[in-house]
């Protein structure tokens, strides 16, 4: 009997340094393998951006179009430096985006492009406020920003697009010749009548399908230079 008992002691013992050991090798001395995650691909572009990107590049055959680009890559203040008013300039920028931007050959925006916000939101005053810091900013850069309103099949050709907005880069951005200077907003968020958020609206579609000129080409060419 003692022999049993001890023989199934020893068993026991045995079976612990196992599982112990087992313990230990799966712990501290085992390396995991490597964990190889899969990926599924996402949607990049919209069906009506895609639509609109096509349009864009078959306007401006000769130039650039860009898709979501942030404003830190279209503009810079124009006093570089690490001044206060330079950093504040900086973080204005932080967050805004375009859904298009036209470059030339110099690589620099000539033209940002907006769709319009579906239903409600369009009309929301965050979606204003932020729209309106967003034009005034590419205004002070000398780019115009274009909102698109509906779909690329309602819109016009894309080369009459194109010569309405060469006529439109005939008018200047402000009336004195000399882009606006955007002011960031101080303090609190609500703003007067008068105050930067109203002092021009974003051109769009039916506003620029408005301008007339006699000579297309010349406006074309003269926009170009």
């Amino acid at each position: 009997m003692d022999f049993i008992l001890s023989h199934l002691v020893q068993l026991l013992v045995g079976a612990f340094v196992l599982v112990g050991g087992l313990l230990v090798w799966m712990l501290f001395i085992r390396k995991p393998k490597p964990h190889n995650p899969r990926y599924q691909p996402t949607v990049a572009i919209s069906p009506r951006q895609f639509q609109a990107l096509q349009y864009l590049q078959a306007a401006f055959p000769d130039s650039a179009v860009l898709l979501h680009k942030p404003l830190t890559s279209l503009v810079s203040p124009r006093n570089a430096g690490k001044s206060e008013a330079t950093q504040q300039a900086l973080k204005d920028l932080d967050g805004l985006t375009v859904d298009f931007a036209i470059c030339n050959d110099s690589g620099k925006a000539s033209y940002a492009f907006d769709l319009d916000a579906p239903g409600a939101k369009a009309k929301s005053e965050p979606v204003r406020r932020t729209a309106a810091r967003k034009n005034g900013i590419l205004k002070s850069a000398g780019v115009r920003l274009i909102l698109l309103k509906g779909s690329a099949s309602e819109w016009p050709t894309p080369s009459e697009f194109r010569l309405k907005l060469a006529l439109a880069a005939l008018q200047s951005l402000s009336p004195a010749g000399e882009p606006e200077v955007y002011t960031a907003p101080q303090g609190s968020a609500k703003q007067s009548p008068g105050s930067q958020f109203q002092e021009s609206s974003i051109m769009g579609m039916s506003v620029l399908m408005t301008l007339e000129g006699d000579d297309a080409d010349a406006a074309w060419r003269a926009a170009r230079n």
